[in-house]
Protein backbone atom coordinates (compact mmCIF):
# COMPACT_ATOMS: atom_id res chain seq x y z
CA UNK A 1 0.00 0.00 0.00
CA UNK A 2 1.10 3.62 -0.62
CA UNK A 3 0.15 6.14 1.74
CA UNK A 4 0.74 9.74 2.12
CA UNK A 5 0.50 11.90 5.11
CA UNK A 6 -0.71 15.15 4.18
CA UNK A 7 0.20 18.21 6.15
CA UNK A 8 1.61 16.86 9.27
CA UNK A 9 4.09 17.82 12.09
CA UNK A 10 6.96 15.28 12.33
CA UNK A 11 10.04 15.48 14.79
CA UNK A 12 13.09 17.45 13.47
CA UNK A 13 16.19 18.29 15.97
CA UNK A 14 13.65 18.22 19.41
CA UNK A 15 11.28 20.39 17.70
CA UNK A 16 7.65 19.38 15.64
CA UNK A 17 8.18 20.74 12.16
CA UNK A 18 4.50 21.38 10.69
CA UNK A 19 3.51 21.42 6.89
CA UNK A 20 5.31 18.05 6.13
CA UNK A 21 4.65 15.27 4.42
CA UNK A 22 5.44 11.60 4.26
CA UNK A 23 5.09 9.51 1.72
CA UNK A 24 4.76 5.25 2.85
CA UNK A 25 5.57 2.49 -0.25
CA UNK A 26 6.20 -0.91 -0.06
CA UNK A 27 6.51 -1.29 3.27
CA UNK A 28 9.38 1.91 3.43
CA UNK A 29 9.43 5.65 4.29
CA UNK A 30 9.88 6.55 0.28
CA UNK A 31 10.51 10.53 1.30
CA UNK A 32 9.68 13.28 3.23
CA UNK A 33 9.27 16.95 2.63
CA UNK A 34 6.83 19.86 1.95
CA UNK A 35 6.58 19.77 -2.00
CA UNK A 36 6.30 15.43 -2.46
CA UNK A 37 3.97 15.20 -5.28
CA UNK A 38 2.59 11.67 -6.27
CA UNK A 39 0.15 9.27 -7.01
CA UNK A 40 -1.12 7.41 -4.00
CA UNK A 41 -3.70 4.58 -2.31
CA UNK A 42 -4.22 6.21 0.16
CA UNK A 43 -4.17 10.24 1.63
CA UNK A 44 -4.23 10.91 4.86
CA UNK A 45 -5.11 14.62 5.82
CA UNK A 46 -3.41 15.40 9.13
CA UNK A 47 -4.89 18.74 9.72
CA UNK A 48 -0.76 19.97 11.57
CA UNK A 49 -1.19 16.62 13.95
CA UNK A 50 1.36 15.09 15.16
CA UNK A 51 3.10 11.99 13.36
CA UNK A 52 6.43 9.88 15.27
CA UNK A 53 8.03 6.50 14.45
CA UNK A 54 6.05 3.59 15.57
CA UNK A 55 7.05 3.15 19.61
CA UNK A 56 9.49 0.23 20.47
CA UNK A 57 9.03 -1.21 23.50
CA UNK A 58 13.23 -2.96 24.30
CA UNK A 59 11.52 -5.25 26.65
CA UNK A 60 8.40 -6.99 26.69
CA UNK A 61 6.65 -10.35 26.99
CA UNK A 62 3.84 -9.87 24.86
CA UNK A 63 2.26 -12.54 23.22
CA UNK A 64 3.27 -15.10 25.48
CA UNK A 65 1.14 -13.98 28.18
CA UNK A 66 -2.72 -14.95 26.57
CA UNK A 67 -4.83 -12.07 28.12
CA UNK A 68 -7.88 -13.75 30.11
CA UNK A 69 -6.18 -16.43 31.19
CA UNK A 70 -4.69 -18.20 33.89
CA UNK A 71 -1.93 -19.79 31.93
CA UNK A 72 0.66 -18.14 30.17
CA UNK A 73 4.06 -19.20 28.37
CA UNK A 74 5.91 -17.03 30.06
CA UNK A 75 8.23 -19.17 32.75
CA UNK A 76 9.68 -22.76 32.42
CA UNK A 77 8.66 -23.70 35.93
CA UNK A 78 10.95 -26.73 36.27
CA UNK A 79 13.87 -25.84 34.41
CA UNK A 80 17.16 -23.68 35.79
CA UNK A 81 19.01 -23.29 32.35
CA UNK A 82 17.53 -22.55 29.35
CA UNK A 83 18.87 -20.17 27.15
CA UNK A 84 17.25 -22.41 23.95
CA UNK A 85 13.43 -21.20 24.50
CA UNK A 86 12.61 -19.03 21.63
CA UNK A 87 9.93 -16.54 21.87
CA UNK A 88 8.95 -17.77 18.17
CA UNK A 89 7.52 -20.96 19.27
CA UNK A 90 5.25 -19.45 21.77
CA UNK A 91 4.06 -15.99 21.10
CA UNK A 92 0.46 -15.87 20.23
CA UNK A 93 -0.46 -12.71 17.04
CA UNK A 94 -3.30 -13.05 17.46
CA UNK A 95 -3.74 -12.21 21.50
CA UNK A 96 -5.91 -9.18 21.97
CA UNK A 97 -2.45 -7.56 23.58
CA UNK A 98 -1.30 -7.52 20.21
CA UNK A 99 -4.01 -4.86 19.51
CA UNK A 100 -3.79 -3.00 22.40
CA UNK A 101 0.01 -2.59 21.53
CA UNK A 102 -0.73 -1.02 18.21
CA UNK A 103 -3.67 0.79 19.73
CA UNK A 104 -1.13 2.32 21.94
CA UNK A 105 0.95 3.17 18.71
CA UNK A 106 3.48 0.56 19.42
CA UNK A 107 4.88 -0.80 16.23
CA UNK A 108 7.63 -2.95 17.88
CA UNK A 109 8.70 -4.87 21.10
CA UNK A 110 11.58 -6.94 22.01
CA UNK A 111 10.04 -9.82 23.22
CA UNK A 112 11.37 -12.25 25.55
CA UNK A 113 10.59 -15.69 28.00
CA UNK A 114 10.52 -14.57 31.75
CA UNK A 115 12.91 -13.05 34.46
CA UNK A 116 12.19 -15.96 37.04
CA UNK A 117 15.29 -18.09 36.19
CA UNK A 118 19.06 -17.18 35.90
CA UNK A 119 19.16 -18.50 32.45
CA UNK A 120 15.58 -17.90 30.70
CA UNK A 121 16.20 -18.01 26.77
CA UNK A 122 16.64 -15.69 23.67
CA UNK A 123 15.45 -12.57 23.02
CA UNK A 124 13.54 -12.21 19.81
CA UNK A 125 12.47 -8.83 18.02
CA UNK A 126 9.01 -8.88 16.73
CA UNK A 127 6.33 -6.22 15.08
CA UNK A 128 2.53 -6.01 15.93
CA UNK A 129 1.24 -6.73 12.39
CA UNK A 130 0.61 -9.81 10.88
CA UNK A 131 -1.06 -12.85 12.39
CA UNK A 132 2.59 -15.01 12.69
CA UNK A 133 5.45 -14.60 14.66
CA UNK A 134 7.21 -15.78 11.50
CA UNK A 135 5.39 -12.12 9.84
CA UNK A 136 6.48 -9.97 12.18
CA UNK A 137 9.75 -11.25 12.92
CA UNK A 138 12.98 -8.61 12.83
CA UNK A 139 15.58 -10.44 14.64
CA UNK A 140 15.27 -14.15 16.30
CA UNK A 141 18.01 -13.92 18.40
CA UNK A 142 18.58 -10.74 20.08
CA UNK A 143 20.05 -11.51 23.23
CA UNK A 144 19.56 -13.78 26.04
CA UNK A 145 18.28 -13.23 28.85
CA UNK A 146 19.92 -13.74 32.16
CA UNK A 147 18.30 -12.51 35.30
CA UNK A 148 19.77 -11.61 39.05
CA UNK A 149 18.55 -10.84 42.54
CA UNK A 150 15.00 -11.31 44.32
CA UNK A 151 12.73 -12.86 41.73
CA UNK A 152 15.01 -15.83 40.89
CA UNK A 153 15.54 -16.17 44.69
CA UNK A 154 11.92 -16.72 45.49
CA UNK A 155 11.04 -18.74 42.70
CA UNK A 156 14.13 -20.35 43.61
CA UNK A 157 12.59 -21.34 47.11
CA UNK A 158 9.53 -21.73 46.19
CA UNK A 159 11.10 -24.69 43.47
CA UNK A 160 13.49 -26.20 46.18
CA UNK A 161 16.17 -25.22 44.13
CA UNK A 162 20.20 -26.20 44.74
CA UNK A 163 20.45 -22.42 44.32
CA UNK A 164 18.87 -19.83 47.06
CA UNK A 165 21.62 -16.97 47.51
CA UNK A 166 22.88 -14.03 45.36
CA UNK A 167 26.09 -15.80 45.46
CA UNK A 168 24.56 -19.18 44.02
CA UNK A 169 22.55 -17.48 41.21
CA UNK A 170 25.77 -15.90 39.72
CA UNK A 171 27.94 -18.65 40.65
CA UNK A 172 25.46 -20.72 38.54
CA UNK A 173 25.72 -18.42 35.19
CA UNK A 174 29.31 -18.50 35.88
CA UNK A 175 29.36 -22.13 35.78
CA UNK A 176 27.45 -22.34 32.69
CA UNK A 177 29.02 -19.66 30.47
CA UNK A 178 32.20 -21.53 31.55
CA UNK A 179 30.78 -24.43 29.95
CA UNK A 180 29.85 -22.87 26.65
CA UNK A 181 33.41 -21.30 26.54
CA UNK A 182 34.63 -25.01 26.69
CA UNK A 183 31.78 -25.89 24.15
CA UNK A 184 32.77 -23.41 21.50
CA UNK A 185 36.30 -24.22 21.68
CA UNK A 186 35.83 -27.75 21.14
CA UNK A 187 33.52 -26.93 18.03
CA UNK A 188 36.09 -24.88 16.65
CA UNK A 189 38.93 -27.17 16.86
CA UNK A 190 36.71 -29.31 14.76
CA UNK A 191 37.52 -32.47 17.16
CA UNK A 192 34.24 -32.79 18.64
CA UNK A 193 32.74 -36.03 18.37
CA UNK A 194 29.90 -35.73 20.41
CA UNK A 195 26.12 -34.89 19.66
CA UNK A 196 25.47 -30.90 19.78
CA UNK A 197 23.73 -29.31 22.70
CA UNK A 198 20.59 -27.08 21.97
CA UNK A 199 21.50 -24.98 25.44
CA UNK A 200 25.06 -24.85 24.50
CA UNK A 201 24.27 -23.62 21.19
CA UNK A 202 21.89 -20.76 21.66
CA UNK A 203 25.15 -19.41 23.53
CA UNK A 204 27.42 -19.50 21.51
CA UNK A 205 26.16 -16.13 19.81
CA UNK A 206 26.62 -14.43 22.72
CA UNK A 207 30.03 -15.74 24.02
CA UNK A 208 30.68 -14.80 20.19
CA UNK A 209 30.24 -11.10 20.58
CA UNK A 210 27.05 -11.34 18.44
CA UNK A 211 24.16 -10.43 20.64
CA UNK A 212 24.05 -9.10 24.28
CA UNK A 213 22.93 -10.46 27.64
CA UNK A 214 20.08 -8.86 28.96
CA UNK A 215 20.41 -8.44 32.48
CA UNK A 216 17.72 -8.29 34.62
CA UNK A 217 18.44 -6.63 37.61
CA UNK A 218 17.02 -4.02 40.36
CA UNK A 219 19.06 -3.27 42.85
CA UNK A 220 23.08 -1.84 42.01
CA UNK A 221 24.78 -4.83 43.67
CA UNK A 222 22.75 -6.96 41.02
CA UNK A 223 23.51 -4.91 38.49
CA UNK A 224 27.43 -4.83 39.40
CA UNK A 225 27.17 -8.54 39.42
CA UNK A 226 26.30 -8.38 35.64
CA UNK A 227 28.91 -6.25 35.05
CA UNK A 228 31.37 -8.54 36.43
CA UNK A 229 30.04 -11.54 34.66
CA UNK A 230 30.00 -9.24 31.16
CA UNK A 231 33.47 -8.58 31.92
CA UNK A 232 34.92 -11.61 32.56
CA UNK A 233 33.43 -13.03 29.62
CA UNK A 234 33.71 -10.44 27.79
CA UNK A 235 30.28 -9.96 26.85
CA UNK A 236 28.44 -7.72 24.96
CA UNK A 237 25.88 -6.06 27.96
CA UNK A 238 22.33 -4.59 28.60
CA UNK A 239 20.60 -4.15 31.92
CA UNK A 240 17.02 -4.54 31.78
CA UNK A 241 14.87 -3.17 34.58
CA UNK A 242 17.73 -0.91 36.66
CA UNK A 243 15.82 0.27 39.33
CA UNK A 244 18.95 1.70 40.99
CA UNK A 245 21.07 2.01 38.10
CA UNK A 246 21.05 5.86 38.52
CA UNK A 247 23.63 5.13 41.63
CA UNK A 248 25.96 3.74 38.93
CA UNK A 249 25.57 6.13 36.10
CA UNK A 250 29.03 6.65 35.82
CA UNK A 251 30.21 3.14 35.78
CA UNK A 252 27.71 2.66 33.25
CA UNK A 253 28.00 5.48 31.11
CA UNK A 254 32.11 4.50 31.19
CA UNK A 255 31.53 1.19 30.06
CA UNK A 256 28.99 2.18 28.01
CA UNK A 257 26.19 -0.18 29.23
CA UNK A 258 22.69 0.70 27.76
CA UNK A 259 19.46 0.35 30.18
CA UNK A 260 16.02 -0.60 29.35
CA UNK A 261 14.20 1.06 32.28
CA UNK A 262 10.81 0.34 34.14
CA UNK A 263 8.23 -0.55 34.60
CA UNK A 264 8.19 3.12 36.39
CA UNK A 265 5.06 3.37 37.25
CA UNK A 266 5.11 0.38 39.49
CA UNK A 267 4.23 0.73 43.47
CA UNK A 268 7.32 0.09 45.54
CA UNK A 269 5.91 -3.10 46.67
CA UNK A 270 9.25 -5.25 47.13
CA UNK A 271 12.74 -4.46 49.19
CA UNK A 272 14.39 -4.02 45.59
CA UNK A 273 12.47 -1.37 44.57
CA UNK A 274 12.53 1.30 47.57
CA UNK A 275 14.89 3.29 45.58
CA UNK A 276 12.70 3.32 42.68
CA UNK A 277 12.70 7.02 41.35
CA UNK A 278 11.37 9.11 38.24
CA UNK A 279 14.45 10.71 37.73
CA UNK A 280 16.24 8.16 37.17
CA UNK A 281 16.31 8.20 33.47
CA UNK A 282 17.37 12.03 33.40
CA UNK A 283 20.24 11.30 36.31
CA UNK A 284 21.52 7.97 33.95
CA UNK A 285 21.23 10.28 30.44
CA UNK A 286 22.65 13.24 31.92
CA UNK A 287 26.05 10.90 33.15
CA UNK A 288 25.57 9.30 29.25
CA UNK A 289 23.82 6.67 29.37
CA UNK A 290 21.80 5.13 26.45
CA UNK A 291 18.02 4.66 28.42
CA UNK A 292 15.17 3.67 27.07
CA UNK A 293 11.94 3.04 28.54
CA UNK A 294 9.63 0.01 28.93
CA UNK A 295 6.33 -1.44 30.66
CA UNK A 296 7.85 -4.86 30.88
CA UNK A 297 3.99 -5.90 29.64
CA UNK A 298 2.13 -7.78 31.62
CA UNK A 299 3.80 -6.35 34.77
CA UNK A 300 2.18 -3.17 33.64
CA UNK A 301 -0.54 -2.33 30.89
CA UNK A 302 1.53 -2.17 27.13
CA UNK A 303 -0.47 1.06 26.89
CA UNK A 304 1.51 2.80 29.91
CA UNK A 305 4.74 3.14 27.34
CA UNK A 306 3.95 6.66 26.78
CA UNK A 307 2.61 7.73 30.31
CA UNK A 308 6.15 6.38 31.46
CA UNK A 309 8.24 8.88 28.78
CA UNK A 310 5.39 11.45 29.74
CA UNK A 311 6.31 11.25 33.57
CA UNK A 312 9.89 11.42 32.99
CA UNK A 313 9.16 15.00 31.85
CA UNK A 314 7.54 15.78 35.34
CA UNK A 315 10.16 15.01 36.88
CA UNK A 316 13.25 17.38 34.78
CA UNK A 317 13.89 15.21 31.54
CA UNK A 318 13.05 17.20 28.24
CA UNK A 319 10.65 16.52 25.57
CA UNK A 320 13.46 15.48 23.40
CA UNK A 321 14.80 13.07 25.05
CA UNK A 322 11.45 11.40 26.51
CA UNK A 323 10.01 10.97 23.43
CA UNK A 324 13.71 9.63 22.18
CA UNK A 325 13.48 7.15 25.26
CA UNK A 326 10.82 5.22 23.46
CA UNK A 327 11.83 5.73 19.56
CA UNK A 328 15.43 6.00 17.82
CA UNK A 329 17.15 4.62 21.41
CA UNK A 330 15.50 1.65 21.93
CA UNK A 331 15.97 1.18 18.37
CA UNK A 332 19.99 2.32 19.02
CA UNK A 333 19.97 -0.36 21.51
CA UNK A 334 18.00 -3.42 20.03
CA UNK A 335 20.52 -3.11 16.99
CA UNK A 336 17.90 -1.97 14.48
CA UNK A 337 18.59 1.78 14.03
CA UNK A 338 19.24 1.06 10.62
CA UNK A 339 15.60 0.54 9.95
CA UNK A 340 13.25 2.01 13.22
CA UNK A 341 13.32 5.06 15.50
CA UNK A 342 13.03 7.54 12.61
CA UNK A 343 10.96 9.43 9.76
CA UNK A 344 13.99 9.16 7.42
CA UNK A 345 14.14 7.86 3.94
CA UNK A 346 14.53 3.98 3.58
CA UNK A 347 13.92 3.23 6.90
CA UNK A 348 10.39 1.16 7.51
CA UNK A 349 7.09 2.38 7.66
CA UNK A 350 6.45 2.66 11.03
CA UNK A 351 4.55 5.37 12.18
CA UNK A 352 1.63 6.71 14.86
CA UNK A 353 -0.02 9.73 13.77
CA UNK A 354 -1.51 11.57 17.27
CA UNK A 355 -4.70 14.13 17.77
CA UNK A 356 -2.00 16.13 19.86
CA UNK A 357 1.65 16.21 21.66
CA UNK A 358 2.41 12.77 21.37
CA UNK A 359 3.42 13.03 25.64
CA UNK A 360 0.81 15.12 25.89
CA UNK A 361 -1.34 11.46 27.81
CA UNK A 362 -5.09 13.86 26.62
CA UNK A 363 -3.59 13.16 23.07
CA UNK A 364 -5.64 10.43 21.19
CA UNK A 365 -3.40 7.88 18.55
CA UNK A 366 -5.47 8.31 15.20
CA UNK A 367 -3.66 5.79 13.02
CA UNK A 368 -0.80 3.44 12.74
CA UNK A 369 1.14 1.84 9.94
CA UNK A 370 3.13 -0.86 10.38
CA UNK A 371 5.64 -1.67 7.67
CA UNK A 372 3.18 -0.39 5.31
CA UNK A 373 0.32 -1.58 6.54
CA UNK A 374 -2.38 1.18 7.74
CA UNK A 375 -4.91 0.77 11.30
CA UNK A 376 -7.05 3.64 11.81
CA UNK A 377 -8.44 4.11 15.19
CA UNK A 378 -10.47 7.37 14.63
CA UNK A 379 -13.67 7.59 12.51
CA UNK A 380 -12.87 11.40 12.36
CA UNK A 381 -9.41 10.94 10.45
CA UNK A 382 -9.78 12.25 6.51
CA UNK A 383 -8.46 9.39 4.44
CA UNK A 384 -8.95 10.12 0.23
CA UNK A 385 -8.20 7.40 -1.88
CA UNK A 386 -5.81 8.19 -4.16
CA UNK A 387 -5.54 8.25 -7.99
Amino acid sequence: MSIIFNNVRIPMSGTFFPGQKVLVEKGKIASVGSMIRKNVEKVIECEQKYLIPGLIDAHSHLGLFESSTSVDDIHEPFADITPHLRPLDGVKMRDRAMEDARRAGISTCMVCPGSERPISGICSILKTNGNSADVGLIVEQAGVLMSFGEQVKVAARNGEKSYVTRMGITALIRETLMKAQDYYAAKQSKKMVKDREIDMEALIPLIKGEVAMRACAHRAEDIMAAVRIADEFKLKLVIEYGTEAHMLAKVLADKKIPVVLGPTLIPRFRYELNEKTFESAKILMDAGVEVAFTCDYPGLPIETLRVAAAMSIQYGLDEKRALAAITDVPASILGVEERLGKIKKGLDGDLALFSGHPLDIRSRLEALVVDGDLFVFSDELKIESGS
